[in-house]
């Protein structure tokens, strides 16, 4: 967090667009899976290829794995596997923070994402993909994975980095782009846009968390911010 306020969100911003990219490359391979599956006689699983459902599970479950293959890290991207909920940085560094008294327990975060949030995404993606094809598709779900990609540089700003004022302006794009994926989503499937639902509800208390941490804790704490 030693950079310019413009190096920093530059190098997070190119990130975010190769991240997003490779996520793009992850569903084209799942796409690129389906004929031969198909030649196999592999039944398909609520009209959708069994290769298509894994290049979900891949973008939507283990987003960050792909940023961290791109950065060489294989090694780091397999701890991130074996424990998801693991971040970067001091442990205690949270813990000691200022919050405010809304501040969600701490066993409502995975429930949320991983029960809730995440499975509701993989049914809407699957929703949107068998509604739309070629480009329109194409950018559809860019700006999906490039949300995915938003949400995966704020955990490294707020956690690793434990930027609190810097985490707000990612978490901010993060929730913009979030926004925009469901208006998409709903635009080309309205069920797909509904199901992307309970993911705005829970960012928009997770930004608001970010504010309010921030307001609550004197910039002077904050490391290197």
């Amino acid at each position: 967090c030693d950079d310019t306020n413009a190096a920093f969100f530059g190098k997070i911003g190119i990130s975010a667009f190769m991240q997003a990219a490779g996520l793009m490359g992850v569903l084209a391979l799942g796409k690129a899976g389906e004929p031969i599956l198909s030649d196999m006689n592999v039944p398909s699983f609520f009209g959708t290829s069994p290769a298509l459902w894994a290049a979900f599970l891949v973008v939507i479950f283990a987003s960050s794995l792909v940023s961290t293959f791109m950065d060489g890290g294989a090694s780091a991207a397999l701890n991130q596997a074996l424990d998801p909920n693991s971040t970067p940085g001091d442990p205690e560094w949270y813990a000691n923070l200022a919050k405010p008294s809304w501040n969600p327990p701490g066993w409502l975060f995975p429930i949320m994402w991983l029960v809730v949030s995440k499975p509701t995404q993989l049914a809407a993606v699957n929703k949107l993909w068998i509604a739309t094809d070629g480009a329109d598709r194409g950018w559809r779900l860019f700006t999906y994975c490039l949300h995915l990609a938003m949400g995966d540089a704020w955990n490294k700003t707020f956690f690793g980095y434990q930027c609190v004022g810097r985490g707000v302006v990612v978490i901010s794009t993060f929730y913009a782009l979030l926004l925009c994926s469901a208006f998409l989503f709903w635009e080309a499937d309205p069920v797909a846009g509904k199901l992307m639902l309970p993911t705005c509800g829970w960012v928009t208390v997770a930004t608001a968390l970010n504010v309010s941490i921030y307001l609550l804790n004197d910039s002077s704490k904050e490391k290197n911010d």
